[in-house]
């Protein structure tokens, strides 16, 4: 095997790790908004984070109290449109977990499920033209 064969591979396995990984997270904030409980929350922070190639991108901060009075806060991802700091929002959450299981998404906003997927659709074309084309030249498909 080619160091160039080796390194598709890793990237295509890697690839396919990170799409499993978010395709896992949506899973849980979609059972979240079926199942969790329901509570208003507010915006907390909102500031601009800076990404590679002098990009920066928005990440807002959320809290919600718990019905015995704590107060929770969590990163999420609104969305195209963001909100102001202090606007009011749905929680949806886990009550046995809620500082690790909880989201805005909901009937007003489903920007946690759609930015997830679309992160994935690219990186899940990328993987399997890495995977398939490895396996063409492995001679474990058959090409037509």
């Amino acid at each position: 095997m080619s160091t160039f064969e080796m390194t598709f591979l890793a990237v295509g396995l890697a690839s396919t790790v990170g799409i499993v990984l978010v395709l896992y997270r949506m899973v849980i904030v979609i059972r979240l908004v079926l199942r969790g409980e329901r509570t208003r929350g507010w915006c907390v922070t909102r500031r601009m984070s800076p990404g590679g190639n002098s990009q920066s991108h928005p990440q807002f901060v959320f809290a919600f109290r718990t019905p015995d009075g704590e107060t929770v806060e969590f990163k999420d991802r609104p969305g195209a449109f963001g909100y102001e700091v202090g606007a009011p929002v749905r929680v949806c959450y886990d009550p046995a977990r809620p500082r690790k299981r909880a989201t805005i998404a909901g009937p007003d906003t489903w920007g946690p499920v759609y930015v997830r997927l679309l992160m994935c659709i690219p990186l899940a074309g990328f993987s399997f033209v890495t995977l398939y084309s490895l396996a063409l030249n492995w001679g474990l498909v058959a090409s037509y």
